[in-house]
């Protein structure tokens, strides 16, 4: 139980700069072509330790080829190129923030297809999740909903949490004869499958990569291939099925406090009221969801 926790909070402490790499690397790469470098780089780390299994187990493979898939869309091209979509309009701790409502995801679709009950607190943890997102979103200001208009990183990063919130409970029914390691190994060459179109579409009208080049670039895209794809999915997939999805989603809550130190020290940014505000009601609400699903599921593993 002990070792799930922190394989859990390794993952999330990873994940964290995933937000400080989407501003840092707005309107330099595409967010195709960020995935498609992150995970091309993870790929060739994990072809020497996967390739194997893969072959040996490949009618496994076959055999549950949708939950694959649909880890793959969720988890690999998804997931991560929605907060690079989201890093060219709104703040890395914006980001953070709005990111964390990913558990709440996680209760709403264990309901739906894991038949766990949600219980009135857990709807009024809910409530205030939502309520601090729009805190965040109309910048601590109600009257800003007369003219509200929806920015378009709030919007994907709302679309990120609800990937994160998919990925994690398919990982629930995932097929147990294939070890972690080559279970990520499939979803991710699967995914950058999926991304190399589009990539090679923004390489060729957006920008050519040429041009875009350094020796920051290179290793940052690293470190996102071997610490932000490979070992943070990897401790997170070993955490759930330690501890169950619900659990882990309680250490997710992590997120905010890891991504805006990251954000203030390495891209100087400010941390404002509504912000604080908004994310103490995110965080209350997520608390109040997560702590009566543990309890409730106590005996089943989620």
């Amino acid at each position: 139980m002990i070792a799930g926790y922190i394989y859990a909070i390794l993952a999330v402490f990873f994940w964290s700069f995933n937000v400080i790499v989407a501003r840092y690397f707005a309107g330099v790469f595409s967010p195709w072509q960020i995935s498609f470098y992150r995970w091309f780089f993870a790929s060739v780390i994990l072809i020497p330790f996967t390739f194997k299994e893969i072959i040996e187990k490949r009618s496994i493979i076959f055999k549950n080829w949708k939950i694959i898939l649909s880890l793959s869309l969720t988890g690999i091209v998804f997931m991560n190129t929605f907060s690079y979509m989201a890093g060219k309009t709104i703040s890395a701790v914006e980001m953070s923030l709005i990111s964390v409502t990913g558990p709440i995801f996680i209760v709403i679709l264990s309901r739906i297809f894991l038949g766990v009950k949600i219980r009135p607190l857990q709807v009024l943890g809910i409530l205030l999740s939502f309520l601090g997102v729009i805190v965040i979103i109309m910048h601590g200001n109600i009257l800003n909903l007369v003219n509200f208009k929806l920015k378009p990183g709030d919007f994907w990063m709302l679309m990120l949490a609800l990937s994160f919130g998919v990925y994690s409970v398919i990982m629930t029914k995932r097929p147990k004869e294939i070890s972690q390691i080559c279970l990520l190994a499939t979803t991710i060459y699967l995914g950058t499958i999926i991304i190399l179109p589009l990539f090679l579409n923004d390489t060729i009208t957006w920008n050519p990569l040429c041009k875009k080049w350094d020796l920051l670039s290179v290793g940052t895209l690293v470190y996102m291939g071997i610490f932000n794809s490979i070992l943070a999915y990897l401790f997170w997939n070993i955490a759930l099925s330690k501890i169950g999805s619900l659990k882990a989603s309680v250490i997710y809550y992590l997120t905010p406090i890891f991504s805006s130190i990251e954000a203030f020290f390495i891209l100087h940014e400010e941390i404002y009221k509504n912000q604080l505000y908004g994310g103490l009601l995110v965080l209350l609400g997520i608390f109040i969801t997560n702590k009566y699903s543990v309890v409730k599921n106590r005996n089943t593993g989620n």
